[in-house]
C-alpha cells in the first residue's frame, strides 16, 4: 500500500487518514512506504518527510535500540507484536511515548509491516497514578501500624525508659534513621536521654546538641536534609558530626499542652529527601507521645510528693523507713554497719512563739539546707514529724557517726536567717548503730526508736549533745 493509493471509499480514507491512532506500512527492513496524518502529526514532519524515511529515525535513542534488538527481531520470528512500548522524537525536539502493535505480511511480492502507533501518555498517567495511588496506600497502612503499635508500646509505660523505648522503637520502623534518640526535659530544665543512642556523647554535653536545643526552644522541627544544611544551619558542630557520619538529621519536639516536654532524634548516614509524609509520621508520634509522658511526670510527681516532705523537699517518714529496710538488707548481705541520728532542735519551739509559724517554716527549711551540706553521700537526711529529724547512714561505724553528728551540730548551731535573722538553735543527737553479727538483727522501727531513747538521753544530759546506743 502507498501513499498515493489508499482505500477506494472515500469514508475508508478519512477513517485511514483521521483514526485517533497513528497507522503506517514500512518495509522489512523499516522504510516507511505509507502513514496516515495522525502519525505525520504525532511526529511533527509532514507527509513527504515521513514517507522513505526509516522508522528507526523518528525514534528516540533508547528506543532505536529496542526497536532493533527486540521489536524487529520479535516480528520476524513471531509476525505479530502487540502494544510495544516506545518514544517518537518530533521535528521540534520533543517526544511522544506511543504503544506500537504490529503485523508481518510476508504473502505479497514484498514484506510489509503493518503498524498502529496509540498514543500512551494517557495510559502513563492513568499507571503513575495508580502507582502513587498504590504507594499512598501502602504508606497510609505502614502508617496506621506504626501508630497502632507506638500506642500499643505506649499504653502500658509507666517509667520514662518503658516509655522511651516504646517511642524509639516506632521511630525506628518510620525511618531508616542510624540513631533515634528519645529526650525528655525535666521539671527544672535539665535534659536526659531515655532512651537510644546519640552523636557526640562522649564530646559533647545533652544540653549542648545544638539541634536538639533549637528544636526543644522553638517547639517546631528542626531538619537537615544534608551535610552542607548542617554545615549552615550549625557550622559550630557540623565538622563533629560529620566525623561521626552523620549527613542529615531530624528532630521533633515532644509538646504537650503548649508545653515542650521531649523530642525524637533522628540522626542519618546519609542525605534524606524528609518529606512531608516522614515528617507527618514523626509529628503524629510525638503527638501520641505526649499525654504519656505528662502521664508519667505526674505519677512521678505524686510518687515523690508521697515520699517527701513538702516544706523542705527531705524524704519522709515512709521513705526514710524504705531506706532503712533497704539498707539493713545490704548490711546482712555484705556485713557493713548501719546508723540512725534522730536529731531533735532544741530552742525552736521559742523562735516558732515568738516569731511565728512562718519563721519556724524558715528555720526547718535551713536546717535542711544545712544537713544536705555537711552529710555524706552515705547519709540519708529526712524530716521526721515537727522539728525532728532522722539520717539514715550507710557504711559507717561508730567512730563516723559521732563525726557525723559533731558535724551537724556545729552546721544546725549556725545563726538563722530570715524572719528570726540572727537567732540560733541547737540540736539534741540520738545514735544508734547496728553491725552484723555483733550487736542483735533490728527493723527499721527498732533502729528508729533506739536513736529516739538516744536522742531523750542527750535532751535530759542538757541538749545541744549527742548520744550513742547499740542493740
Amino acid at each position: 500500500m502507498t501513499d498515493a493509493g489508499g482505500p477506494p471509499d472515500d469514508v475508508a480514507r478519512a477513517l485511514f487518514h483521521h483514526a485517533p491512532a497513528g497507522l503506517f506500512a514500512m518495509t522489512a527492513d523499516g522504510v516507511i512506504r505509507s502513514a496516515n496524518d495522525t502519525f505525520c502529526e504525532w511526529t511533527g514532519y509532514p507527509r513527504e518527510d515521513v514517507v522513505g524515511r526509516y522508522f528507526l529515525a523518528l525514534l528516540s535513542r533508547g528506543s532505536k535500540l529496542i526497536f532493533e534488538t527486540r521489536y524487529m527481531p520479535l516480528l520476524q520470528t513471531q509476525s505479530r507484536l502487540n502494544e510495544m512500548m516506545l518514544t517518537l522524537s518530533t521535528n521540534v525536539g520533543g517526544t511522544r511515548n506511543v504503544l506500537v502493535s504490529s503485523v508481518l505480511d510476508d504473502s505479497g511480492a514484498e514484506a510489509l509491516v503493518y503498524a498502529a502507533v496509540f498514543d500512551a501518555g494517557i495510559r502513563l498517567k492513568y499507571e503513575r497514578d495508580l502507582l502513587e495511588a498504590r504507594r499512598a496506600a501502602e504508606t497510609a497502612v505502614a502508617r496506621v501500624r506504626i501508630l497502632q503499635a507506638a500506642a500499643a508500646g505506649l499504653a502500658p509505660a509507666s517509667t520514662l525508659a518503658a516509655f522511651g523505648s516504646a517511642l524509639r522503637v516506632s521511630a525506628e520502623m518510620a525511618t531508616d534513621a542510624a540513631h533515634v534518640s528519645v529526650i525528655v526535659t525535666g521539671a527544672d530544665g535539665t535534659l536526659e536521654l531515655v532512651s537510644g543512642a546519640r552523636p557526640l556523647a562522649e564530646t559533647v554535653d545533652l544540653a549542648d546538641l545544638l539541634p536538639v536545643g533549637a528544636a526543644l526552644a522553638s517547639g517546631l522541627p528542626v531538619l537537615c536534609r544534608s551535610a552542607a544544611d548542617i554545615a549552615e544551619s550549625f557550622p559550630g558542630l557540623a565538622a563533629a558530626l560529620d566525623a561521626e557520619g552523620v549527613e542529615a538529621l531530624c528532630v521533633v519536639p515532644i509538646i504537650d499542652n503548649g508545653t515542650v516536654s521531649g523530642a525524637i532524634a533522628c540522626w542519618f548516614q546519609r542525605q534524606r529527601v524528609l518529606d512531608e509524609n516522614l515528617l507527618d509520621l514523626l509529628g503524629a508520634l510525638a503527638t501520641q507521645a505526649a499525654p504519656v509522658l505528662e502521664r508519667i511526670h505526674l505519677q512521678h510527681q505524686i510518687e515523690h510528693q508521697s515520699l517527701h516532705d513538702s516544706l523542705t523537699g527531705l524524704p519522709n517518714r515512709r521513705a526514710l523507713q524504705n531506706r532503712l529496710r533497704r539498707l539493713l538488707g545490704d548490711a546482712e548481705r555484705h556485713g557493713r554497719a548501719v546508723a540512725v541520728l534522730f536529731l531533735d532542735l532544741d530552742g525552736f519551739k521559742a523562735i516558732n512563739d515568738d516569731f511565728g509559724h512562718e519563721a519556724g517554716d524558715q528555720v526547718l527549711e535551713q536546717v535542711a539546707l544545712r544537713l544536705r551540706r555537711v552529710l555524706r553521700e552515705d547519709d540519708t537526711p529526712s524530716r521526721f514529724g515537727g522539728d525532728e529529724f532522722v539520717i539514715a547512714s550507710d557504711r559507717i561505724d561508730q567512730t563516723s557517726a559521732l563525726e557525723v553528728a559533731q558535724r551537724i551540730r556545729q552546721a544546725v548551731r549556725e545563726p538563722l536567717d530570715g524572719l528570726a535573722q540572727g537567732q540560733r538553735v541547737s540540736a539534741s543527737i540520738g545514735i544508734s548503730v547496728y553491725t552484723p553479727g555483733i550487736t542483735t538483727p533490728l527493723s527499721p522501727d527498732d533502729l528508729i526508736a533506739l536513736a529516739d531513747e538516744a536522742m531523750l538521753t542527750s535532751k535530759r544530759a542538757g541538749k545541744g549533745r549527742d548520744t550513742l546506743l547499740t542493740a
